[in-house]
């Protein structure tokens, strides 16, 4: 009797200890608080915490104060999916990668709401980094009036000095460029947040603080509801359109970055924002004395060519600006070149430029596959590049659409130009 007693006894121990033992509570440092406990008086915009995880083990952490976003990233480049939750969020980030410094990772997430106590769990016993952001709330007023006063004109933007209050500030020194190429992105965030004031504080801290950038990479950012922010700061040194920004995969000279707050891969971009992205191009374009046909080489005179309103997909390894972008690009331009047409007396009515139905089959493929595109579009060579942006062959396109290749397994890049213009850029995986 005894002897099943403690044997209850040792059961239940064991019990209780596994349970403990798969959860661990951490206390990150508290910033400085005032005498009255009521308010922070320093706190803190960027906290960096490294944790080595254990497979399905629960993380409570208490980060001592508020913060606004989150970037997670793992120095290895397996499968770890991770789960987390806090009082305010829960957040698939699906697959983690290594933590390369780009303009937007998919790690990177704003809270909807200042989160203070989060909750981790990995699938695998992983290393990872973790990088919290906080932007202090600012109460800033939006104008209600988003339309040129008279076409071609700057359309109003929120200066700088007033959604980045209260933040560091930029680093100073800038680079002028001559912009010929106006680069459309999407920041991959979430499509039903309204506080695009927060969204783009927390945007700045993570090019500052996380990848150590001088400023903001975008030159400017578009909010769905048509609110034009102006992005990287010229501190005097030049107009705020020529600033070269940090958004092109390291090809930033003759550009201009343009980011749209949301995720646009498979949802549309709203109306306001498109014309507001009309406007701004249109103006701009009209400054250079560029037409929104024209292709100039990039990023140097021996480089592709590439179109004054492009995509940040059509000259780096990426899906952004996402496909709903993509599909609309074309309209987008051609109504742009109606404004400036406009500005310019000439009474015109433009077809859009149409969007070629296309197919890679099969895709992905051992190195032969068939790109099947309309005849209008008039193919006559194709290119495969990296996903380090570089050309690995240039060749004629094949007119039974079957390309041959021996390169070794990976994702490229397959482009298709007409007259040395570029038409499309697909992916496709090679295994």
């Amino acid at each position: 009797m005894h002897l099943r007693i403690l044997f209850i006894i040792a059961l239940s121990y064991v019990a209780t200890s596994f349970q403990v033992s798969s959860h661990r509570s951490m206390v990150v440092e508290k910033p400085q608080i005032a005498a009255d406990s009521s308010r922070i008086t320093s706190p803190v915009f960027f906290k960096k915490l490294n944790l080595n995880m254990i497979q399905e083990v629960d993380y409570h952490i208490d980060l001592g104060q508020d913060y606004t976003s989150i970037k997670i990233t793992t120095s290895a480049y397996s499968s770890v999916q991770l789960s987390f939750s806090s009082e305010n969020n829960t957040i698939d980030f699906g697959t983690l990668y290594s933590n390369d410094v780009v303009e937007m990772p998919p790690s990177f997430r704003v809270f909807s709401s200042p989160t203070r106590y989060i909750t981790l769990q990995s699938n695998t016993s992983t290393a990872i980094e973790l990088e919290f952001f906080y932007a202090p709330p600012v109460q800033l007023q939006l104008p209600a009036n988003l339309k040129n006063k008279s076409n071609c004109t700057k359309p109003p933007t929120i200066p700088q000095s007033e959604w980045r209050e209260g933040l560091p500030a930029p680093k100073p020194g800038r680079k002028t460029t001559i912009v010929k190429h106006c680069i459309v992105h999407h920041s991959e965030g979430s499509n039903t947040d309204t506080n695009y004031v927060n969204t783009i504080r927390n945007i700045y801290l993570l090019h500052t603080e996380s990848n150590g950038w001088d400023d903001i990479g975008y030159n400017f950012v578009i909010a769905p509801n048509g609110t034009i922010f102006s992005g990287r700061d010229p501190l005097n040194e030049g107009d705020e359109d020529n600033i070269q920004g940090a958004h092109f995969c390291a090809k930033n000279g003759g550009t201009m970055g343009v980011c749209l707050l949301g995720n646009y891969n498979l949802t549309s971009p709203t109306t306001v924002m498109q014309n507001s992205l009309k406007d701004l191009l249109a103006w701009k374009l009209k400054k250079e004395e560029l037409s929104t046909t024209q292709y100039f080489p990039h990023p140097d005179a021996f480089g592709d060519n590439l179109g004054t309103i492009s995509m940040h997909r059509n000259g780096c390894p990426t899906e952004c600006p996402g496909d709903s972008v993509a599909l609309l690009l074309n309209t987008i331009a051609s109504e742009t070149q109606e404004i400036m047409d406009q500005c310019n007396g000439v009474v015109s009515v433009r077809k859009p430029i149409p969007k070629y139905k296309q197919m890679i089959y099969p895709n992905p493929s051992n190195g032969r596959f068939y790109v099947m595109i309309e005849a209008e579009a008039n193919i006559d060579t194709y290119a495969l590049k990296g996903m380090d942006g570089k050309r690995i062959v240039m060749s004629d396109f094949p007119a039974n659409f079957l390309i041959k290749t021996d390169i070794s397994s990976g994702i490229y890049f397959i482009e298709l130009f007409s007259n040395e213009v570029p038409i499309s850029s697909q992916k496709i995986i090679i295994r």
